[in-house]
């Protein structure tokens, strides 16, 4: 699989004044003077207002949250939010080596508007996220970390797997966790065992479909899944059409956060383990 190039960032070396970034009939950021990828966004000035006075306190998980800053046009990036920005919190599934809770993000997914000289986030509506802990991430591998920026890299190319918004840390454990999209119908595997009867076939084909045209896109950017299974396709109910669509979700991210993977080492669903490598 391949790993993700990590983005040259341009270092700020003073704090940006109100003046130095221009209104919309400039091209060019009067600051670095390199032109505006968007409306008045500079992808070299703007994230740099956005994203100070905060930290993981891992400069590994650091850096990748502001490489998309820095790498991705305004709108796309992924977010650092506090713990306390999440109620409602309930675990609703366990693997492995994760925990999968649901929850409300108070602030919600981040919007800014540029007004007077400033970025300044609009208010949004609280939504409901999902919370992936990652177990023993307090001391996360640098191969791991690379496998979440594989899962931004697919999110922003194509639609198949779930948002993936931002990262946040519990406080107690010092672990860290995902911010995805909620799926409202949970997993296949849940489907399968108590709904299958009740499904029609034509419901059945539609989401096979979703999986199998996911599936070969994911190939088609060079990616494999790795691991598999009726647990890790995840449903959303879709009540303006009035089906269910099928999603992909965890792929790469298998073992422990904080070990490096060898080739010693088999992680997965034993059923869907491939019998040539047990």
């Amino acid at each position: 699989m391949g790993i993700l190039n990590n983005k040259t960032q341009i270092p700020i070396e003073s704090e940006l004044s109100d003046s130095d970034i221009v209104g919309p009939n400039h091209k060019n950021c009067s600051y670095c003077n390199q032109p505006f990828i968007e409306e008045v966004w500079c992808k070299t000035c703007d994230p740099y207002k956005i994203i100070e006075g905060w930290t993981s306190e891992n400069p590994d998980i650091d850096k990748f949250i502001k490489d998309t800053m820095y790498a991705r046009k305004y709108g796309t990036w992924l977010e650092w939010v506090p713990f306390d920005r999440f109620t409602n919190i309930e675990q609703i599934g366990e693997g492995g080596f994760s925990k999968v809770y649901s929850a409300t993000w108070e602030d919600g997914k981040a919007e800014y508007k540029y007004e007077h000289g400033k970025w300044k986030r609009l208010n949004s509506k609280p939504i409901k996220v999902a919370l992936k802990r990652l177990n023993s991430s307090h001391e996360m591998s640098i191969e791991y970390l690379n496998e979440l920026k594989i899962h931004w890299d697919v999110y922003l190319e194509e639609n198949f797997t779930l948002g993936f918004y931002g990262m946040t840390k519990d406080p107690v454990t010092k672990e860290f966790m995902m911010i995805i999209e909620f799926m409202n119908g949970g997993s296949l595997r849940s489907i399968l065992l108590n709904e299958f009867n009740r499904i029609l076939w034509s419901g059945k084909i539609r989401i096979l479909g979703h999986i199998t045209l996911w599936l070969n896109n994911l190939h088609k950017l060079g990616y494999f899944h790795k691991n598999l299974h009726s647990g890790n396709i995840l449903i959303f109910n879709n009540r303006y059409y009035n089906g269910r669509n099928g999603y992909i979700s965890d792929f790469g991210l298998i073992g422990p956060a904080n070990k490096q993977k060898s080739n010693d080492m088999i992680y997965g669903i034993l059923p869907y383990i491939a019998p040539e490598i047990l």
